[in-house]
């Protein structure tokens, strides 16, 4: 497994505990602008103590306000914060930046649920013989909406 290498400080990087080189004197890093509540202009020139890269988001504290759009067609706002790189990460729904959104973590809960009500669909004999025949498949749907309502009564 190849480690990843940053080139920002002669500090470690906690994330990947890969070699560090230092950045030569004579070069500049730039970095781009995560965040929306920064005015557009000239960039900002930090001096500041910044040691690891964890420093330059405890700095900068990089957001991003994002709209998303439900199931419905209506639109959800969120403002999403990142505080390591990890944060970035969407990795088919397992990274943080699903685990860090109560929107995106919805719907992955919904998926999942929907995939294990499928899975189950799929290996009951009993279940499929009774969704294919349209009397029984409204009998259990009605079963289903009373155990519904009555646990919303509950």
């Amino acid at each position: 497994m190849a480690m990843k290498e940053n080139f920002i400080s002669d500090a470690p990087d906690e994330e990947s505990n890969a070699k560090v080189s230092l950045l030569d004197q004579n070069k500049t890093i730039i970095i781009d602008q995560y965040t929306t509540d920064v005015e557009a202009g000239d960039p900002e020139f930090v001096q500041d103590n910044i040691q690891n890269i964890n420093g330059v988001f405890e700095h900068f504290k990089p957001k991003v306000d994002v709209t998303f759009t439900n199931e419905e067609g209506g639109t959800v706002d969120e403002t999403l914060n990142f505080r390591e790189l990890r944060d970035f990460e969407a990795n088919g729904g397992k990274g943080r930046l699903v685990e860090n959104s109560k929107f995106l973590s919805g719907v992955k809960m919904k998926i999942e649920t929907n995939q294990k009500v499928r899975k189950s669909i799929e290996q009951n004999r009993k279940l499929r013989d009774i969704l294919k025949d349209v009397g029984s498949r409204d009998e259990l749907k009605q079963m289903l909406q009373s155990m519904l309502d009555e646990l919303n009564n509950a």
